[in-house]
């Protein structure tokens, strides 16, 4: 499969007259902004992934992948890489290894407050967790929360935090917001022929299955990996699909 090397910035208008830009991309295809590159999973090679942005997304930070696979469920990914200022560089717990570690214990342990939990119930939240990633060799803060939109109708969203030091002696963050949303129970999604026939647990492993693809490919191209290893910021662990659970 060849793959397919762009920036977002310069994707071509697929004619929509509103800005919108539109790309379908072919299984194992590489999208890139200057910091980060991420590859296309080929899983379900028939029902392709798309990429898409407008006006808001041509800074060059953002890298979006969107996918419905008929009768199970849609996948949809932001990747957005930000710049931390000089001053908030020092208040950034995860460019520390000492405050890094720390998170790790403070989310096993942490407890919802009553105003959180007053507000999942207001938003119809069932379910919310907090635990550390790794991805790109970085460990990651990541919190998840599930909901049913309706009857038989669900979402779960994941938003997942990376930092590190860059090559011009500043910080970044990678931001990663994903989440899947599915029928089941007999309901029908519009765009399909027939109502799922997929467990939510089982679409909920393949939708891990599908992140940790992206994820395990992630390249970051502007990292001080010299001055990262130096102060025990680098980690050879990758993405757990069993992470949220243990």
């Amino acid at each position: 499969m060849r793959n397919i090397i762009f920036i977002l910035s310069v994707l071509l208008l697929d004619g929509c007259s509103s800005g919108i830009k539109r790309l379908e991309l072919e299984p194992h295809a590489k999208l890139s902004i200057p910091s980060i590159s991420v590859n296309a999973p080929s899983n379900f090679s028939k029902d392709r992934w798309i990429t898409y942005g407008d006006s808001l997304y041509d800074s060059g930070n953002v890298i979006q992948l969107f996918r419905h696979l008929p009768n199970m469920m849609s996948e949809d990914v932001r990747i957005t890489v930000s710049v931390h200022t000089k001053e908030d560089i020092p208040l950034v717990s995860m460019l520390y290894k000492d405050k890094n570690d720390a998170m790790e214990e403070y989310y096993k342990n942490y407890q919802i407050s009553k105003w959180e939990k007053k507000n999942n119930i207001e938003r119809g939240v069932n379910y919310v967790k907090r635990y550390v990633d790794f991805i790109g060799g970085l460990k990651c803060a990541t919190r998840v929360e599930s909901s049913n939109i309706a009857l038989g109708v669900g979402t779960k969203s994941y938003q997942t935090n990376c930092n590190y030091f860059d090559n011009q002696k500043g910080a970044k963050n990678i931001h990663i917001g994903y989440s899947y949303t599915y029928t089941h129970s007999g309901t029908k999604n519009d765009r399909d022929t027939k109502s799922s026939s997929v467990t939510p647990q089982a679409m909920q492993k393949q939708f891990k299955q599908n992140m940790k693809a992206i994820f395990d490919s992630l390249v970051i191209h502007d990292m001080d990996t010299e001055r990262m290893s130096k102060e025990g910021l680098l980690h050879d662990k990758k993405y757990d699909l069993e992470s949220e659970f243990r």
